[in-house]
């Protein structure tokens, strides 16, 4: 069931007693559950935290933990799973979801309240009706069957018993067609962190530390393409109200160490404030694409861009907070006036920014890229949950060494995307299987472990898809999915597949977490569905040939 009023239905139970939290580890996951830990903080609400990696893991630590426990709170996890019968809670307990993960499992939406989803519901998505999916089935099998003499049941074959199994049997098949049109495309709501800032805001508790939370959250969802821009156009209006009520004060006139958040126009380039100008332009996707910057010649025409625009080479290699003040401010002018020239037409966006005592400014984009590096590049022995308990550290204001560290290996992350994507399109290894493109990153790949963590592997799928565009010459290789497969875990024989839909499709919608459930079936691969996200699958690598013609089969 949806919970209408958080305050009433969630807030004032869960503070009366002890909570489990359940922690995905993603960037929003982190950033709610930083807002949850300062309004329990407040409250004195009893709480334990445990970060999960996956369905498997969440049901061993459920199993482990739960006893004792009223109350459970899902974040970012569960909502996909028909959690009454995956984790059995018992007749007192109480389960909270707050998982923007989508479509939402029927089940959980109709549950007669110990499962209760904190994520309004959203109109545009069509709910199936009640009596569409569920019926009672026991008084129907007493009325198709009858004892004969010696008192065993046989069946009925009347008139009337024929028909009800005629109605039944169109019954299910409406049943199967209504749920393969809710379920077939996997998809993400708003986030969460923003969610929960909305709850702070009403028990009056609300701050510009938590609503900068919640702007990180919101801007990771637009940022890893999990959000089409009308719903983040949305929420950022939402947010920017929150914004202008609790930054009246000029900066000048609040106290040095005081939070002050902006909302601005800037270019859209990574980690632009702690890198340089150039370096910036070369690990974003937008321009890679743009400047065509995986060939000789787009190298040459970033040069020729960046004399155009009257800036020093030397500026453009120096940091760009170090560069001279006055090329500094005339380097967004400077864009804009050849912006037509170069087709940049997207360069800018609409963003937020923060400031406090004497520490550079820091746009949101940035704190999400040195977030998810934190929670995930790293080494095959790197620790996931730990993970999570460093990524909350960093968004505590007193931690400024830590986030420098963060942003430090932001950088590296991204180095290795784009030196991974230039191996692989160098080497044309994006090959058209018709319906869909695809890539298979081999084992013994130098480093390919930084890289096969759920949210990275797929930035590196939409970095790849976008050069493989800008360098075909095929007009329909924007409109074809792209399919990457890269190893796992070498030792036991995995590899993790990702799925994205095709560029031209702005509605975030993927049909491929379905076709991949479907693929595994029809060809028997041995496969294991622990992600979140559907469009993540892992396979035993020797089966991957069999799954990809499967695939192509299928689509």
């Amino acid at each position: 069931m949806f919970v209408q009023d958080l305050q009433k239905e969630f807030y004032s139970l869960i503070k009366t007693d002890r909570v489990l939290v359940f922690v995905n580890n993603d960037v929003d996951s982190v950033c709610s559950m930083k807002i949850l830990q300062n309004l329990f903080k407040c409250d004195h609400v009893l709480y334990t935290l445990l970060p999960i990696t996956g369905k498997k893991d969440m049901y061993n630590q459920y199993q482990q933990h739960s006893e004792g426990y009223k109350f459970i709170l899902l974040i970012n996890c569960g909502a996909t799973l028909d959690l009454y019968e995956f984790l059995e809670p018992k007749d007192d307990m109480t389960i909270f979801v707050a998982d923007y993960h989508k479509p939402i499992e029927v089940t959980n939406i109709y549950n007669d309240g110990q499962i209760r989803m904190l994520h309004p519901q959203d109109m545009e998505e069509l709910l199936p009706e009640y009596q569409d999916i569920f019926r009672d089935s026991d008084s129907e099998d007493s009325d198709s069957e009858e004892e004969d003499e010696s008192g065993e049941k046989r069946p009925r074959f009347d008139e009337s018993t024929l028909l009800k199994r005629r109605e039944r049997r169109e019954w299910e098949e409406n049943r199967q067609r209504v749920l393969f049109q809710y379920m077939q495309y996997s998809s993400y709501g708003s986030s969460t962190a923003l969610l929960f800032y909305l709850l702070s805001w009403k028990l009056k508790r609300d701050s510009n530390d938590l609503l900068w939370l919640g702007i990180i959250g919101a801007t990771e969802c637009l940022i890893s393409n999990k959000i089409e821009e009308d719903r983040y156009l949305v929420d950022s209006s939402t947010l920017q109200n929150h914004v202008a009520r609790l930054n009246s004060t000029p900066l000048e006139q609040l106290p040095k160490g005081c939070l002050k958040i902006s909302f601005e126009r800037s270019l859209k380039l990574n980690l632009l404030r702690h890198w340089t100008l150039m370096e910036s332009i070369k690990h974003t996707a937008y321009t890679v694409m743009k400047f065509k910057l995986f060939s000789i010649k787009g190298e040459r025409l970033l040069l020729d861009f960046l004399a155009d625009l009257g800036i020093p080479l030397i500026e453009c290699k120096q940091k760009y907070n170090f560069m001279d003040s006055k090329i500094k401010e005339e380097v967004p002018k400077a864009i804009e006036a050849k912006m037509e020239k170069y087709n940049l037409d997207e360069i800018f966006h609409n963003t937020f920014s923060c400031q406090f005592g004497y520490q550079h400014k820091y746009a949101a984009a940035d704190i999400v890229q040195a977030l998810c590096a934190t929670l995930e590049y790293g080494d095959s022995s790197f620790d996931s949950k730990q993970a999570v308990y460093n990524g909350l550290d960093i968004l505590s204001r007193d931690n400024a060494t830590k986030l420098s560290e963060a942003i430090e290996k932001a950088r590296e992350q991204n180095i290795a995307i784009v030196r991974m994507a230039q191996n692989i399109l160098d080497s044309k290894q994006i090959l058209s299987a018709g319906p869909f493109l695809y890539s298979v990153i081999q084992e013994g790949t130098p480093n390919i472990s930084y890289l096969s963590r759920h949210s990275t592997i797929k930035i590196l799928a939409h970095f790849l898809q976008q050069g493989h565009i800008s360098n075909s010459r095929s007009r329909k290789a924007a409109d074809l999915p792209l399919i990457l497969v890269a190893p796992v875990d070498e030792k036991a024989g995995l590899s993790v597949v990702v799925g994205i839909p095709p560029f031209n499709d702005k509605t975030r919608k993927n049909f491929l977490g379905k076709a991949f459930e479907q693929t595994v079936k029809n060809t028997q691969t041995r496969f294991l569905i622990d992600y979140w996200d559907s469009s993540l699958i892992q396979i035993k690598t020797e089966d991957r040939s069999k799954f990809l013609d499967g695939l192509m089969g299928l689509l």
